[in-house]
This record gives structure tokens, sequence and C-alpha cells, in this order.
């Protein structure tokens, strides 16, 4: 192999159009010399492209550039780089499954670098091998669902040192054993036993670290749920600078922003298909229901009949429901445990139960035992009355009982966990669901028809607004529908609508609305829904679908498109569906049979605290004229992001661009009010938005962005009405989250 120099350029002369955005400031790479603020024309240039492109998506690339990159993971000559990788997924399922997901990214973000195949063939063995040294590491540590203690952390920080020790058994190549212990080297080590810090850290390793993070963030975890992507996205530039490579942070955030399809399932499929013949047959140990969720492979699983009745059973059931094993490590987690805990299946399967990491404790306070624990030693039911704290909310009382499981051998093979409800205040779901029993349905499919989904969807928005369970929306369109229509009748058409309907309520949950949105778009609106887990499930529908025989189209297959979002501030029922539609639109020129996921969601508690701390809600209560005029939001998303951020704050709020002036962009956007009179112009408040965009610098090379607004009513009547504030606050948090920075008063800034 040749050798892979770090300190070559990122441009590519024999690829330019994949050239990332920070190539062309030839100064940020030398850290002596920092750049200085661009001047005005660049803003300019910028902004000039949103007028024309203001409610079209971008066009990311084309079927063949797409299919360019996608195979050739699976056409690099592993060798015994592929025994290694089905040991660690034998060893630990969701380690490999995070591999092969951190390998893909490096493989599409090589072939952007435009880097030569030699070193793009290294880059991705080490992405795929990086966490190989988990196998030396102790079940109880790897499968432990909370915090590590000092030493536990300790032996994970010997896993780059462990993997490549095995690794030196089977390859010679010192860059790519170089590129695997310098993956979790901070770019701004301050430890003094680092050797090499900075750009002289390997390009894979810095590429690796970002790739590896960004996965973590977007998967949920038992301490927390997944990231959206853009959140992680901005989390990643937060940390450039410092954690990771600045330069090539903002080129991977650039390169999602453009192209957020690389990182679909659908690649990932083809890429397991393609690794070896025997992918298909079940692990030997592990867990092989979490592997096919974190990989969502589509594998085809031959279950008994009574297996398939217990995981319908579990999935529709209002008590939770926990299978453990004999050791205490959870095998089965239905839906109702995660409404109640707010865990994900995916993160807790294949984890030890522990009362500290569910947050379950007794009535009075304590925490006197474990109820699973006992049953295991002692071999008899269990049964109490226990509350599970839940943070920023009351906690819930609950009703646990653990059940023995005996099999034909002696012993105890597990348990069954049976969690009651308690409470006596009916949430979100138990609203939605009795709202379900009375819908408005659809003559053709059964499900509920366009009317009721804009009624829930605007009932769920205005509890969102209020505080209470977010919410996300999947818009989902049948590819080429028409052609079903032309070839095999409109009868044909007809059933493959229901089928597809049939298939989107198999997958949902009882609290969830599945709707017809018109013609053969549907939506399916889940309450209690994080981005990041409504692409999951989009994701799960689109591989169904594309496996389904149609027996009306001659056993042929349907595909279809989805666009996933989720309720962010400033919402209304009209932009959280437009973005979903954005998301489509992106779906669909990118190729179709995709899942498209945009939005950041609703604010962290962090940024939630920051915005108190600023105090720019209270100022723009107690001040009227400062809340009709200024204010500044800081972003660390740099400059190019910013104005993309802003292109789709432009399409989801349907504003109007008055003018492109230098480095100023002038906006139209309507902002609805909560009260008014029968007609439109009386339910909402036409606003003049002047935004101005400079770019700055901010700590070690990092550069942020600042957006200066000027807002204020076009009607001057509407300066009077009491509904002005509410709609001037709802555009401010809306661009904010949008842009994912910090407002603050002009004064201030």
């Amino acid at each position: 192999m040749s050798d892979l120099n770090p300190s070559c350029p990122l441009e590519s002369s024999a690829n330019p159009a994949f050239a990332p955005v920070v190539a062309a400031s030839p100064a940020a790479s030398d850290p002596t010399n920092p750049p200085v603020a661009p001047p005005e024309s660049r803003v300019g240039d910028l902004l000039a492209g949103l007028r024309e492109n203001a409610l079209a998506p971008a066009d990311s690339g084309t079927a063949s550039q797409e299919a360019k990159f996608e195979n050739h993971l699976a056409m690099v000559r592993l060798g015994m780089a592929t025994s290694l990788y089905y040991a660690l997924r034998t060893k630990h399922a969701p380690t490999a499954a995070h591999c092969l997901r951190v390998a893909l990214a490096c493989s599409a973000w090589a072939q952007r670098l435009g880097l030569n195949d030699e070193s793009r063939d290294r880059i991705e063995v080490a992405a795929l091998l990086h966490d190989l040294g988990k196998i030396g590491i102790p079940d109880r540590i790897l499968r432990k669902p909370g915090k590590l203690s000092v030493d536990e952390q300790l032996a994970m920080g010997t896993c780059p040192q462990i993997a490549c020790e095995i690794l030196r058994g089977c390859t010679a190549d010192t860059e790519l054993l170089d590129i695997i212990r310098y993956a979790d080297t901070w770019y701004d080590s301050r430890r003094q036993d680092e050797s090499m810090r900075g750009d002289a850290l390997p390009l894979g390793s810095r590429m690796l670290s970002i790739a590896s993070a960004f996965d973590a963030m977007t998967t949920d975890q038992v301490y927390r749920p997944a990231l959206s992507r853009e959140r992680a996205i901005s989390e990643l530039i937060r940390g450039s600078g410092t954690q990771f490579d600045p330069e090539l942070s903002l080129d991977f955030g650039v390169m999602l922003e453009q192209r957020p399809e690389l990182l679909q399932g659908a690649v990932v499929n083809r890429w397991l298909q393609k690794l070896g013949q025997d992918v298909d047959r079940p692990m030997i140990g592990g867990d092989a229901a979490a592997l096919q969720v974190n990989t969502q492979t589509t594998r085809k699983y031959v279950k008994r009949r009574d297996e398939f009745f217990l995981e319908r059973l579990s999935d529709h059931m209002t008590e939770g429901m926990v299978f453990a094993d004999g050791e205490g490590t959870v095998e089965r987690w239905n839906h109702a445990m995660t409404r109640m805990t707010g865990i994900a299946a995916d993160a807790i399967i294949g984890q030890r139960w522990k009362d500290e990491t569910l947050r379950l404790r007794d009535t009075d306070g304590t925490r006197s035992g474990c109820p699973v624990t006992d049953c295991l030693r002692g071999g008899g039911q269990v049964s109490k009355k226990m509350m599970i704290e839940r943070p920023g909310k009351d906690p819930l009382p609950v009703h646990i009982q653990v059940s023995p499981v005996m099999g034909s051998e002696p012993g105890l093979q597990g348990v069954v966990v049976i969690l009651h409800d308690l409470s006596d205040k009916a949430d979100l779901e138990q609203r939605l669901e009795k709202l379900n029993n009375k819908v408005t349905r659809d003559p053709l499919t059964g499900v509920a028809n366009r009317a009721e989904f804009d009624r829930q969807l605007l009932e769920l928005t205005e509890s969102a607004k209020s505080g209470e369970a977010t919410f996300s929306l999947v818009i989902c369109d049948i590819d080429h529908f028409k052609q079903v229509n032309d070839v095999h009748g409109h009868p044909a058409g007809d059933d493959a609508l229901v089928q597809f309907a049939r298939l989107l309520e198999s997958h949902s949950r009882d609290d969830d609305l599945v709707a017809r949105y018109g013609g053969e778009e549907f939506l399916l609106l889940s309450a209690n829904c994080d981005n990041a887990t409504a692409t999951r499930r989009a994701e799960a529908v689109r591989q169904a679908l594309e496996l389904m025989p149609l027996k009306s189209i001659g056993n042929d297959c349907i595909t279809a498109s989805f666009g996933v979002t989720e309720f962010q501030s400033g919402d209304t029922s009209q932009t959280i569906l437009a973005r979903a539609d954005r998301a489509l639109l992106q779906a669909k020129s990118n190729g179709r049979n995709r899942v498209i996921q945009l939005g950041s969601g609703r604010a962290t508690d962090a940024s939630e605290s920051v915005g108190k701390r600023s105090g720019w809600l209270g100022w723009l209560d107690g001040n009227r004229k400062a809340a009709k005029e200024e204010f500044v939001v800081l972003t660390t998303v740099p400059l190019e992001l910013a104005v993309e951020k802003l292109r789709g704050f432009i399409a989801d709020h349907h504003a109007e661009i008055i003018q492109v002036k230098a480095d100023q962009l002038e906006l139209r956007v309507n902002a609805l009010c909560s009260s008014g009179g029968r007609r439109v112009a009386d339910q909402q408040i036409t606003l003049q938005v002047l935004l101005t965009l400079s770019d700055q610098m901010s700590g070690a090379r990092v550069r942020q962005t600042r957006v200066h607004a000027h807002i204020r009513p076009v009607r001057n009547r509407d300066r009077r009405r009491r509904e002005l504030h509410a709609c001037v606050s709802q555009v401010v948090s809306s661009l904010n989250c949008y842009l994912m920075g910090q407002v603050q008063s002009a004064e201030e800034a």
C-alpha cells in the first residue's frame, strides 16, 4: 500500500466536486496564521443562492455517484479482517454493529475527500475493527448498564492497545495500526503521555474519531436517547478544535447536510450482503434481535408460530413486560416499558437489570432490594409497589411482579417482569388512544383521513408547545405509483394502497396515528417519539415493503420514500408538516426508496438552561419595543452550514425573500396567532425579518456565525396587537432552533 500522508490537503484535483468547503481557506491549516473574517462578498455569495432555491430541495447527488461508493467497501479484500469482525460480533453484537456503521461512514467520507484506493481501504478496515479490543474486555464491564467505575474506565481505555496487539498477528501495516491506536486521542490533547496531537495525528484517526462519535450520539444508550442527526452535527462542531479536527468536523457536517442519505440502512444492508456468504446464519452467542435492530438488516428469521404471537402480544400490551435470562440480562423489552421508563429497547437489551439504571425505588424513597435479583436467588414470585423516577416529572407509581421461568432442565431459565401503571393521571398517550377509537377513517384503506390527521397534529403541537411530550412525524410516498396504475390497472393500485396501509399499521404502536394524506401519501404520527426512533421505525417499514410481494401486481414488490422530523421549538403544525415534506422530497430526489431525517428536535436541557441564563425570553416579554426590533443568534454552526439551515427555515415557513444585499437577507414571514377573527389575515401577523450574517472566529481555529436579526410587523396596526409578542417569540425560537444557537439581545451581543 502506498503511504497515507496525514498532512495532505483535503481537496482532490482529480475530483474537485467533492472538495470540502474548508479547503477554500488556505490559512485554516496553519495554526500560526489564524484566518481573518471573510469579506462581505463571501457572505453575499452564499446568501445569493437562497433566492432561486428557497422552496426547492438541494440536489445532493445522483444515483450513479451514490453507487460509486456504496459498494466500494464491500469490494475491499478484508481477508482475516472478516473473521475478526465475526469474532467481535459474537462477543458483543451492538459493538460490531457500531463498527459497521462507522466503516460505512468513513467509506463515503474518504470517497468525498478524493483519497486514493489504498488509503481508503486502510481507513475502512481500521474503522471496521477499531473496537476489536473489546474482545479482551470482561462481559461484566461491556454489559454494565450504569456508570463505569474508575478501574472499569481504565480497562476500557486499553481497547486500542488490545486491538493493535490482535491485529499485529495478521498484518504488518503500521499505518493501519496507528489509525486504530490514535482513534481515541483528542485533537488538542493535553495528556503528557500522548506522542501525537493536532495535525500530526493520522488523517484516518481524525476521521474515525469524528465518525465514531457521531454514530455513538445518534444511537440509543441506556443513559440517554439518541440525538437527532442535526443535533449530533452541532455537538461535533462544538467539540472541534479540542476533541476533533476543526476542518474535518466542518467537512463531515457539510457532507451530511448535502447528502443525508449516505448513512441510511439500505446502504448498510447492501454492504452486509457482500461481507460474507454466511451473514444470514444466526449468531453464536450475543443477542440476535439486538443486532438485527442496530444494523437494520433484512435477515429472514424462521420463527415458530407461538414466538410470533408472543412478539405481537408483548408489543401491544398496555403493561410493561420484560424477559430476562438466568443472569438477569434483558432479552425482551416491550413498548410499554419504553413509555414508562424512557429507555429504548435497543439501549437496554443485552444489559443487566439494575434498579438504579431504571430509576426504580420503593414507595418510601429507599432501595431495599432488587425484585429481579430476589426472584433469581429465591426462585419464588416477587410482587411489590415501587416508583419510577422521571427527570423533570412526577414519579410514576407502578406495581412490579417478577415470576420465575422454569424449563425442562433443573434450575431457573429466567424471569418475566410485569409492570402495571398505577397513576391516575391520563397522559398524552392515553388520550390519543381514546381518540383513535372515534377517529374518522379513510374509506379505502381504513386508516385515519386527512381531517383527523390535521386535528391530531394541531393537538400534539399545542401540547408540545406547553411542555408536554415531544412527537415525531413520518410522511411516506409510494415510488412510481402511477406506473402501477398504468400497467396493472386502478384496482391493483387500490390494493397496493390497502396493503401499504396495513403494513404501516402493523409497525405502529397503539398510541400512534396512521393516516392517508391523499393519493399514495401516508403519514405516521407518533407521540412521545424522537427523531432517531422515528427514523429507525421508518427504515423498518421501508425494508419490509421492498420485500413484500403483492399478488395484485404479479407478486412484484413496490418501494416507498420516507421523510422524518420531530417537533422543535417555535414549530407550528404547518412548519413541522412542511419540514417532513421537505425530507420526503430529498429522499425522492436522492434516488427514492430511502429514509431522510430533518430537524434538530426539541432543544436539550442544556440549551434551555443557557437560554434561561441569558434571559432572552424575559427580555422579550419585558421590553415591548426591543421585542419588535433586534436580537442576535450566536451559533457554532459555520457560515456555510448556517446558510443551509436558513434555506430550510425559509422553505418550511414559506417565507418570501424580499431582497438579498451584500451580507443581508430580508424576509417576510407569516406568524400564526393563538387567537383572531374568522379571516385568515386576522389569524396571523406578517413580520419583516432583516438578517445580517457575519463569520467570526471563536476558540482554537473554530469559526462561528453571528446572525443579527431586526424584526417588525409589516402592518402598523399590528404593533398594537397583544399577540405580537407571541408571534415574535415564535419566529425567534424557530430561527434559533434551526441554527442551533444561543439567542441574545442586541445590547448583550
